[in-house]
């Protein structure tokens, strides 16, 4: 019986830290669960589709850090933890490994986050891109840093987002009224690409392109989200409307200078389709500040392609030097030439010292007996069948035929051409 309680006793003595804390208190078993519970709404600017409500799905990137440390390495406790949320504004860790828990020694800590959940680099850098403005919500970026000063006692995490990036709204009408026709708006010269700091919310653009808008289904109005711009200087509006294409600058607003992160700026355009190459805009951005109406003219005339791009009725080369950049098309020309270089000026249709001419590209024409370099559109030959069929230094008897070439239609010997041929048909074969 005695050892029974010596027994007892010594289990009675292991217990005790587990029933004691530290200090000697006893422990909260109610805390015991220390997973934070998130709830997120977003304010500003409605640059997402759903109406700056969450949808099914949602992802977040979620940074703890010690409270008042900011987003370091040495502050970080919890790293990029994947957070989805079912569209009511409550958000779950993705899997176990994500689960967030506050620190057990009660200190506080502050929490960042951002979304749409992505890769961030080991300096809290989130790459940026807004070419493809397919699906808005997708590029919509959002960041909080307003849940701080937290701990084990804290009933939730409460995270209030707000916009990043600018909204872009274009609205189209004709000033007689004329139906609108196949119209088509896309912003020239802007910031497509970016890096953002997750730390200090910093943006830095690293790319200029174009952006082609989402046109709405009737043809009236079109949107895009960009980034933050200091400057628009060379950027411009371009809008397609039937045959006829407006181009409007963006730097020749004395009021709307740059595109901040939050705001949504609004362009109400009017075609003058009643003379040649007019056309009014009035500017209107998020805030009530002062619009500017400017005129502006008609820029050209929209190329019209004889061919479609496809093997049956392919471009000509008038049509691949205006519909560039296109990927998977087939464009008709006749084998004019070779390069001795990688310049159009090397252009040569001298065979008769084929070590003059290289194996790896050649020079389509509208003529077989073209001359003047200018004027040819260079083919990249990629090693394979392609080469071995086509090339000229090997086949010379290719000279003049016409050929049907697949690719993609872009830059090449610093003029419009093909980089990378994929299929070939010779005409005469068909």
């Amino acid at each position: 019986m005695e050892r029974i309680m010596k027994t007892n006793h010594l289990l009675l003595f292991l217990m005790l830290p587990f029933l004691l804390a530290c200090e000697g208190e006893r422990i909260d078993f109610s805390i015991i669960n220390r997973s934070i519970r998130v709830n997120a709404c977003i304010d500003g600017v409605r640059t997402r589709v759903s109406n700056d409500t969450w949808t099914e799905g949602d992802a977040i990137g979620i940074y703890m850090v010690t409270a008042g440390n900011g987003l370091t390495e040495g502050s970080v406790r919890a790293k990029n933890a994947k957070y989805v949320t079912e569209g009511d504004g409550t958000f779950n860790p993705i899997a176990v490994s994500h689960d967030v828990k506050f620190p057990i020694d009660g200190t506080n800590v502050d929490f960042i986050a951002y979304y749409p959940h992505g890769t961030v680099s080991a300096a809290f850098e989130y790459a940026v891109d807004v070419t493809d403005q397919t699906d808005p919500s997708a590029i919509d970026l959002l960041y909080a840093d307003n849940a701080t000063d937290l701990n084990k006692n804290s009933p939730s995490v409460d995270l209030s987002f707000t916009h990043q990036l600018s909204k872009l709204v274009v609205y189209l009408k004709t000033i007689d009224g004329s139906a609108l026709m196949n119209t088509a708006v896309t912003i020239k010269g802007t910031n497509t690409q970016g890096v953002f700091s997750l730390a200090d919310k910093s943006q830095t653009a690293s790319a200029k392109g174009d952006i082609a808008m989402r046109m709405s289904d009737d043809g009236a109005s079109a949107e895009a989200i960009v980034l933050p711009a200091e400057s628009l200087a060379d950027a411009t509006l371009e809008i397609i409307n039937g045959e006829y294409g407006y181009v409007y600058d963006l730097n020749s607003s004395t009021i709307i200078t740059s595109f901040k992160s939050g705001y949504k700026y609004t362009y109400t355009i009017e075609l003058d389709t009643r003379y040649p190459l007019s056309a009014t805009a009035t500017i209107a951005n998020w805030l009530d500040v002062p619009g500017e109406t400017a005129t502006v003219s008609k820029d050209f005339k929209v190329y019209k392609p004889v061919g479609e791009g496809t093997l049956e009725n392919p471009y000509t080369l008038e049509d691949a030097r205006n519909v560039s950049p296109s990927s998977g098309v087939w464009v008709k020309g006749f084998i004019a030439g070779g390069y001795a270089g990688t310049t159009v000026g090397t252009f040569t249709n001298d065979l008769t010292n084929n070590t003059k001419v290289k194996d790896t590209s050649l020079a389509l024409a509208e003529s077989p007996g073209e001359t003047i370099g200018a004027k040819t559109f260079p083919v990249s030959l990629p090693p394979g069948e392609i080469r071995d069929n086509l090339n000229l230094k090997t086949n010379p008897g290719n000279l003049g035929k016409e050929v049907k070439i697949k690719g993609k239609i872009g830059t090449y010997y610093g003029a419009m051409g093909i980089p990378d041929a994929t299929a070939y048909v010779f005409i005469v074969d068909q």
